[in-house]
């Protein structure tokens, strides 16, 4: 175990005051870039995801050029390791946030349902009444020149935003603070009972690399950036990308290989999309074989589970958000296995968990809690502290206390089984397979919650709804790089955790509210500010009080059948060495993230396999870099070609999309 040493700032394993400046400029960079990106440039997103590819682009210029540049001004001034993993920590936490995390999706979700209300859709009179006035913004005129544009000579209306945004910071605080705090919980059980390999976090490390002990001292760049396997890996994606970047720029030029082909079998039921990621191949290659067999085989199960259903007529066709392969029924199946899979973390975790609460109640001096970036009695406080927060800030909002603690049970629940997914599977992309409105709607059914309920479920979206990326499974790969790295003052950490937060939500809020009234937010990304995106809240309201159905046996059986079917894996797999199933694929294997990653992770399936076949452990080792390179090579050939697009006033440069 690393113990944190109780050692000064100079400490070359200590998390020093100039990381935490330089890590906070980095998070208001990002609040920055990342609007930016998506609103005007709209290339290739790069920080959509859980790989936060935006954080590796902005921590590679940093190694690249910050440090070099400060090395030579004196050398003893260059970033330690550990300086430098807490600048990533805070770029990772940052990513989390301007777009998809929240901010894109708060701004419009306080706002749409006024601008996109009409006599038609009757929102004005039976939605907006039951959504307090205190969570949105209320000026239209404000909110009309947002969406339009604002006119010349016009001052920016702050105030109206103002209000609601900080009537919101109480909620959004407290929710950050549980991210955190569960993960602080469990991540010496993940860490280091369970040994879970963490792909999404092995490329900061390589790059970081071990510069502070003997063999790397006096240099600026790890052994990464020396081996011929890596540079071959990064040439690869780079070489592509940028032949597709300079045909958007000039059509003379080959594309090269198509972004995505679909290809359509059994009278055009079965549908298999043909994509690559380089990134996706090469976090694919650092999964064990079956687990990587396991998530593109299931994938292709689910998408004939799904074919069956159709042929016999059975679709599942309830309304439900971010629906699976067009299918409710295999949305349910896979939220029961996901929450099954939350349970059985929970009790692996239980010793673990019971000597969190002994040395937090008792004191117990044989429980170490030194290397954690809370005390475990702060943690639990922190988690009550924010409970009790965020359960009277959704009772003010319209919730029924007795939903209050089912709403946040099932929310936290499930962005807790996406976090295992994703710091166990190293998949760069998914979603949950249902988010926790539904499944509020499912279990009491729409009759029996009403409007204030509905209104406030709706306005739960901005950070409960969808879940493509979440500050939780940020913070544990933080954790996790802090384990590698940090050896003193890991404290400090949780005040980086919450720096990075607020820089980075602060200046995307500013970002976004001055591209809206500069261009005009519909101008700009339907996807976020389009009717449809930007209405979810309200849409969402208003087709369950138009469609108030009771409780069906749909949700509550086919949830319980794929949490058993969830079970069953778990079982077998511990149970038999030989069984080939993992069980951590099944609860987002109908999800379409999963199926358009299905071509790349099958491919790195088939190489691991055949290197291990052939070569063994020690080829694969010596091949290892060459696969980091090719995530490193997709995300700095995406960010390398938006920085050029913003220089030159192209836009649509798409390259990838994960």
């Amino acid at each position: 175990m690393t113990e944190s040493r109780p050692k000064t700032s100079r400490d070359p394993g200590a998390v020093s005051v100039r990381s935490l400046v330089a890590g906070a400029l980095i998070a208001a960079a990002l609040g920055v870039a990342a609007p930016y990106e998506n609103l005007v440039i709209s290339g290739s997103p790069l920080h959509f995801d859980y790989s936060t590819p935006a954080a590796v682009f902005f921590f590679l210029l940093f190694l690249l050029v910050v440090n070099p540049a400060v090395a030579l001004l004196r050398w003893r001034w260059r970033f330690s390791s550990a300086e430098l993993a807490t600048v990533y920590i805070m770029a990772a936490v940052a990513c989390t946030l301007p777009t998809n995390g929240l901010v894109g999706k708060l701004l419009p979700h306080i706002s749409a349902g006024t601008y996109y209300a009409t006599p038609e859709n009757g929102w004005a009179d039976q939605i907006l009444p039951f959504i307090p006035s205190w969570m949105r913004v209320t000026d239209a005129r404000a909110i009309k020149w947002f969406y339009e544009g604002l006119p010349s000579g016009t001052p920016m209306p702050w105030s109206a935003w103002l209000t609601p945004l900080v009537a919101w910071l109480p909620m959004l605080l407290a929710a950050y603070g549980t991210m955190t705090g569960l993960m602080v919980l469990v991540r010496k059980q993940w860490i280091q009972h369970e040994r879970l390999t963490f792909p999404l976090v092995q490329v900061p490390i390589s790059m970081i690399g071990d510069d502070d002990s003997e063999k790397g001292k006096g240099r600026l760049l790890g052994d990464f950036f020396r081996t011929p396997a890596a540079w071959f890996g990064i040439a690869i994606p780079f070489l592509q990308y940028s032949l597709r970047a300079l045909h958007n720029y000039y059509p003379a030029i080959p594309e090269g290989l198509p972004i995505w082909q679909y290809y359509y079998f059994w009278d055009g039921k079965f549908q298999l999309r043909w994509s690559i990621s380089h990134a996706v191949v090469g976090f694919g290659c650092l999964l064990s074989t079956k687990l990587g067999f396991s998530i593109w085989f299931l994938g292709l199960m689910t998408t004939l589970e799904r074919d069956v259903l159709l042929h016999f007529g059975i679709p599942g066709t309830q309304k439900v958000e971010g629906i699976a392969l067009g299918s409710a029924y295999l949305a349910y199946q896979g939220f029961g296995a996901l929450v099954v899979l939350a349970a059985i973390s929970l009790w692996v975790a239980r010793r673990h968990l019971h000597d969190i609460w002994r040395k937090a109640t008792t004191g117990a001096e044989e429980i170490d809690d030194s290397d954690e970036i809370l005390s475990y009695r702060q943690t639990l406080c922190l988690l009550a502290v924010c409970a009790v927060t965020m359960m009277v800030w959704l009772y003010l909002s319209g919730m029924s206390w007795w939903l209050v603690p089912f709403f946040l049970t099932v929310a936290f629940g499930v962005m807790f089984g996406m976090t295992r997914i994703v710091a166990e599977g190293g998949l760069a992309v998914t979603k949950t397979p249902l988010v926790p409105m539904d499944a509020a709607i499912g279990s009491f059914g729409a009759s029996q919650l009403g409007h204030a309920n509905l209104g406030a479920l709706g306005m739960t979206f901005p950070w409960a709804g969808g879940m493509r990326i979440t500050l939780m499974a940020a913070v544990i790969h933080g954790l996790r790089l802090a384990e590698h790295y940090v050896t003193a003052h890991r404290r400090r950490l949780f005040l980086a955790i919450m720096i990075a937060v607020v820089v980075g939500a602060c200046s995307a809020i500013v970002t976004i509210l001055i591209l809206g009234y500069q261009h005009g937010a519909l101008n700009l990304s339907f996807w976020f500010f389009g009717q449809g995106a930007a209405t979810a809240p309200y849409s969402f309201t208003a087709y369950h009080l138009i469609n108030s159905a009771p409780v069906t046996w749909e949700f509550l059986g086919v949830a319980s059948a794929g949490g058993g079917v969830q079970l069953l894996l778990t079982l077998a797999s511990t149970r038999f060495l030989w069984f080939p199933i993992h069980p951590i694929a099944f609860p987002i294997s109908a999800m379409w993230t999963a199926h358009h990653l299905m071509p790349s992770i099958f491919v790195a399936w088939l190489v691991k396999t055949v290197v291990l076949r052939y070569g063994g452990v020690g080829l694969y080792r010596r091949s290892r870099p060459f696969f980091l390179g090719l995530i490193l090579g997709h995300y700095g050939a995406g960010g390398l070609w938006l920085v050029i697009d913003a220089f030159t006033g192209m836009t649509g440069n798409y390259l990838f999309f994960w």
